[in-house]
């Protein structure tokens, strides 16, 4: 993965940011490139091993046409998830750490249909927390908005989905 300055990218642990600058440092074994990366969500600046970006996890950002696609997931109708607690968690918590956004999409939309007919567990909800606040910094990275209107946009998106999947039922 080529990498400049200015590229927005999506760290897998800590979410959406934007590379600021690219350094070498100096060490005893020799040189390195290093991607400077700020995290302004998390109020994080990372300094990462430019030849490592792609082991760790880190993808570029979503384009303003992935964002359409996983705002449309977010619409589709929900997945019903395990009842078993341990399982669904299981299951959501693999779904999270991909990192794709419309797996993430996908679980932020069944949890929130999951909370609607049943109750979430504090890791549920947690989990549902995490996911996002994930898209929502995302797409106010891409989009170059507030998180606060990219939370508006995610929250309306799957107030209708949700009342449409009721109504359906």
């Amino acid at each position: 993965m080529r990498l400049a300055v200015g590229d927005k990218i999506v760290h897998p642990h800590h979410g959406p940011g934007t590379i600021t600058s690219i350094e070498q440092k100096e060490f005893l074994e020799g040189s390195e490139l290093y991607c400077v990366i700020e995290i302004p969500a998390q109020g994080l600046i990372l300094h990462i091993p430019k030849h490592r970006m792609e082991e760790i996890g880190v993808r570029r950002a979503m384009s303003r046409t992935q964002i359409r696609r996983m705002l449309a997931t977010l619409r589709k109708t929900p997945h019903l998830l395990p009842d078993d607690y341990k399982e669904r968690q299981e299951q959501v918590w693999e779904q999270l750490l991909t990192g794709d956004p419309i797996q993430i999409a996908e679980t932020v939309r069944d949890l929130t249909w999951h909370d609607r007919r049943a109750q979430l567990t504090k890791k549920d909800t947690d989990y549902l927390d995490r996911g996002r606040k994930l898209l929502a910094a995302e797409m106010a990275l891409v989009s170059e908005t507030e998180i606060s209107e990219a939370n508006k946009t995610l929250e309306a998106t799957l107030t209708a989905a949700m009342e449409r999947a009721s109504s359906q039922i």
